[in-house]
């Protein structure tokens, strides 16, 4: 059986689509179909079905398919066994996360790291959410930590922060200590993250569900270029208070509440296709650090 067509068959059932499926490893539909077809010759059964929602796997499909993301894990940790015969024992663990969360996560994860996580080496990329998300797609990163109110994605929820006002430590805004009404912010030059995805668009929202439109005079694709504007009196900023904690505590920045109130949720999001069993369990415990 061909390890290639298990691959295909996997991406198929994750994606509900021979399309779908083709964009992610990036070849044809047809080669797709055709490695599948062969597939279910080979197996003695059909895999899939078409239904009024897609593509679903049928009963026997869904068996095999489960069998086979196992045993593609399998096959995967062979990579393992080959790294510890040549003396290579770590293996990479690729996360990336949106700027400013550096703050809230990786001191819960570099408390213990050697102890928690033996043999495995993390590379941590920092990069816009909508990066993040590009890169998992296309298999290129393990697991992302971002912001993301898709609900086709399945996030493992970590943190839920509260969004708040950020402004230069003199600013007429931090004087109170109460929260800050949003629709006293549309005069105010707002310094805006990503538009229409992680708490960019949360922020967008808080507008527009007033019916209001901000002064955005500024888009910055990540939270720490944001600070620095903000500290230099170039703007005002809504961002996770988290993100700021430090620069608070320094007197840098000051944070608001804001009125509506709103939380925005960090997740881990992981790719989609099977990783050694090494990297799983890694991927696993490093979760649970994250939660704290």
């Amino acid at each position: 059986m061909d390890f290639r067509q298990l691959r295909y068959a996997l991406s198929v059932s994750k994606e509900r689509s021979f399309t779908r499926a083709a964009k992610r490893l990036n070849i044809s539909q047809s080669a797709v179909s055709e490695q599948v077809r062969l597939l279910e010759e080979e197996v003695g059964f059909d895999l899939f079905t078409r239904t009024s929602r897609g593509i679903e796997a049928t009963d026997r499909g869904r068996t095999f398919l489960y069998e086979s993301e196992r045993v593609v894990g399998d096959l995967l940790s062979l990579s393992d066994t080959a790294r510890r015969l040549r003396g290579a024992v770590l293996d990479t663990l690729t996360i990336a996360m949106g700027s400013g969360m550096a703050q809230i996560f990786m001191p819960r994860l570099f408390a213990d790291l050697k102890g928690e996580l033996p043999g495995v080496r993390l590379e941590i990329i920092t990069a816009p959410t909508r990066n993040i998300f590009t890169e998992l797609h296309e298999e290129r990163i393990d697991a992302g930590l971002a912001i993301e109110s898709d609900p086709d994605r399945l996030p493992s929820g970590l943190v839920d922060a509260e969004m708040a006002l950020i402004v230069p430590a003199k600013h007429p805004l931090g004087r109170g200590k109460q929260p800050v009404d949003i629709g006293r912010l549309l005069a105010e030059p707002l310094i805006m993250s990503e538009l229409t995805v992680g708490y960019g668009q949360v922020v967008m929202s808080l507008f527009t569900d007033l019916g209001m439109r901000p002064n955005v005079i500024a888009v910055v694709d990540n939270i720490e270029t944001i600070k620095i504007i903000v500290q230099s009196g170039g703007g005002i900023a809504i961002v996770p208070r988290a993100c700021v904690a430090n620069e608070v505590a320094l007197g840098l920045l000051k944070a608001m509440p804001i009125a509506p109130a709103r939380n925005v949720a960090f997740s881990l999001f992981r790719r989609r296709q099977p990783m050694s069993r090494r990297k799983e369990t890694a991927l696993q415990k490093m979760l649970e650090m994250l939660k704290g």
